[in-house]
């Protein structure tokens, strides 16, 4: 996670514990606006700030540091190599199922972390804009408005009546959220 390159290499280890070390900024549009990538960006740093330069140091580092610290950096470097992301034509189930129960485990909730703004809407189009609107709760009159507006007046129209709103795009939501809003509406119907 923390090494790579020539000193890397040359250090010798009986223990061969590896993760993958992955950058999403390239498949960010505009990474600096990602309030998630820019605090894990952080917290990358700041974790590389405590760790030994020399790979070689590590062990020892490692000795020292007290059981809540090394549980801390153990939940970091899993969380760089979970893979919970969706493609297109995603057939691993069992995988995704399992990232399911750890988000679940650790009481994962998207919406700390990303809201609707202006960069994720003007990507959508204006209909998209109203769907999302409309899922999230807004007034019938500010959808309208945004259904008349010049796309970027429409942008920002929706990012105003979006603001408070705790509404996920369907890849960023769990699979435990769905049955809670499912489970919420139909409370909601029954009274």
């Amino acid at each position: 996670m923390f090494y790579d390159g020539f000193a890397f290499g040359r250090t010798e280890s009986a223990i061969e514990v590896s993760g993958q070390r992955r950058d999403l900024a390239p498949s960010i549009k505009e990474p600096d606006a990602c309030r998630a990538l820019v605090e894990w960006t952080n917290i990358m740093e700041t974790w590389a700030d405590h760790i030994p330069g020399n790979p070689g140091d590590l062990w020892e580092w490692l000795l020292e540091q007290p059981t809540e610290r090394l549980t801390d950096l153990l939940a970091f470097v899993t969380a760089a190599n979970l893979n919970a992301v969706r493609a297109k034509h995603d057939h691993s189930r069992e995988r995704l199922q399992q990232a399911e129960q750890i988000a679940v485990a650790v009481n994962l909730d998207m919406r700390q972390f990303w809201t609707p703004e202006a960069v994720f809407l003007s990507r959508l189009s204006k209909a998209q804009i109203a769907e999302v609107m409309q899922e999230a709760g807004c007034s019938k009159d500010a959808i309208k408005a945004v259904g008349k507006a010049p796309k970027a007046e429409a942008v920002a129209q929706a990012e105003t009546a979006l603001q408070g709103k705790t509404w996920l795009p369907a890849l960023l939501r769990a699979q435990h959220d769905d049955e809670a809003d499912d489970a919420e509406a139909m409370a909601i119907a029954a009274e």
